[in-house]
């Protein structure tokens, strides 16, 4: 049907030419070049013929031009999609490999890939994953090297590379990666979070401060934003600290001291800063007026240790007896405060009035044995070595020596020592020693000497 459509077609166009021709019977010279010679002769209606096939022929061209380039573009375009999804296919089957832990499968299927595709990100970012969880951490920097080398500027490949030199302890070079992700990416939470912790970890807490202002200026999570201010109170009077301690700028750290108090007004290491600063402007009194009333509303016995060093080291105990006896008049039924007090005459030598004090509180108001134990240590100064004796033997029953720990409040570590930062959850103004279980004994703190009550 078509070839006979052909047909009719040509014949229609053969007897139309003729028809011209019939009405246009007359020749027409054509130079092609200059002079008389290089002329041709032809009808017209063979001009007008040779016009319209040359036009089909142009025509014809430049669409089988047009249809080539759209078949190799649609080519191109369909073996990068082939690529593509080939790739993508082994990476997931090497993916689902690695999750089931068949690790050395999943190494070899893109290992195999590799050899076709090289510049795969995502082959060697799962390769590095593989290595890492392998614990063979050389293999896994290649991998991630080789990453950046094709991609320097691949977040995930950055966030991957920081955390791999921060599992290594190198935390120098893992912060260098990790500020790199947050200059491409602001809004990379991840590598911001990532830098906080190592500005923790090397108390660089100016620069610890900016990452959580960042965080908090990126996070939509109304939750998480919640425990990041909250850190940044605790970054706050970590930079006030510095400033006290290294600078001895007085007046720039009292201001952080006084903004962190203004959020969080149970802040007890901005308290025991505050009164250094003033003991070091010669305002001993002061101090302690600040410090008794922080310890009112804090009830924070760092606060009272503090007032316990300062009292000694000023020379004048009567401040801090003074303010002992009045918590013992007004909250008779807190054992502790006897206790702190008893513990205070031994540190200066008043061992007969912490002897008195000791013998008010119940033998089975604490849970272990430090009421003995400052007992016996009491009897051994004033040489009464029978009753140091019986007193000791009571307190040996108990399992551990005597502690004074502060347990934080969220992961119930323990230390010795007062922190305004938990050093196992990194947590601040947590730290406290707990009044419902005083003195009790944890297994988990190294032995310490029975005698050092103090």
């Amino acid at each position: 049907m078509y070839l006979i459509v052909l047909f009719i077609l040509i014949l229609i166009l053969v007897a139309f030419f003729e028809y011209l021709y019939v009405l246009n019977p007359i020749k027409i010279p054509l130079h092609y070049l200059p002079g008389n010679h290089n002329v041709v002769d032809y009808y017209l209606i063979f001009y007008i013929f040779a016009a319209f096939l040359i036009g089909i022929l142009l025509f014809l061209i430049i669409t089988l031009i047009k249809n080539i380039t759209v078949y190799l573009k649609n080519w191109v375009k369909n073996k990068k999609q082939f690529i593509i999804t080939e790739i993508d296919n082994s990476i997931d089957k090497a993916e689902d490999l690695y999750i089931k832990a068949q690790y050395d499968r999943a190494i070899d299927i893109l290992k195999k890939y590799l050899s076709k595709y090289e510049n795969s990100v995502k082959a060697y970012i799962l390769l590095f994953k593989i290595y890492k969880h392998k614990g063979d951490f050389k293999s896994a920097e290649t991998f991630i090297n080789k990453t950046l080398e094709i991609d320097a500027n691949n977040v995930k490949a950055l966030n991957e590379a920081g955390n791999l030199h921060k599992l290594n302890k190198n935390y120098e070079k893992a912060a260098s990666f990790f500020n790199k992700a947050v200059e491409i990416a602001p809004d990379n939470l991840y590598a911001i979070l990532q830098l906080k912790d190592l500005y923790i970890k090397n108390s660089e807490w100016k620069n610890a401060y900016k990452m959580s202002k960042l965080f908090l200026s990126q996070s939509k999570d109304k939750n998480i934003n919640k425990k990041e201010e909250k850190d940044m109170i605790g970054l706050k009077y970590e930079y006030g600290k510095y400033l006290l301690e290294n600078e001895n700028d007085l007046e720039r750290s009292a201001k952080r001291f006084n903004q962190v108090i203004s959020q969080d007004k149970y802040f007890a290491g901005a308290y025991i800063s505050l009164g250094d600063i003033l003991i070091k402007k010669d305002k001993t009194n002061d101090a302690f007026k600040l410090w008794e009333k922080a310890f009112l509303k804090t009830n924070s016995f760092a606060v009272i240790i503090k007032m316990e060093d300062a009292a000694i080291k000023a020379n004048s105990p009567q401040n801090i007896i003074k303010f002992y006896q009045e918590l013992i008049y007004n909250n008779p039924e807190k054992w502790e405060y006897r206790l702190f007090l008893a513990k205070f005459y031994v540190r200066i030598e008043m061992v007969d009035e912490a002897i008195s004090n000791l013998k008010t509180i119940p033998s089975s108001i604490f849970k272990d044995n430090s009421l003995y134990l400052l007992l016996g240590e009491c009897y051994l100064k004033r040489g009464k070595t029978n009753e140091a004796a019986s007193s000791f033997r009571k307190a040996l029953k108990s399992k551990y020596p005597v502690k004074l720990p502060f347990v934080c409040s969220k992961c119930n570590y323990s230390s010795l020592n007062y922190t305004s930062l938990c050093p196992s959850c990194l947590s601040w103004n947590t730290m406290n020693i707990r009044s419902n279980s005083l003195y009790e004994s944890f297994a988990k703190e190294e032995p310490q000497n029975i005698f050092n009550l103090t």
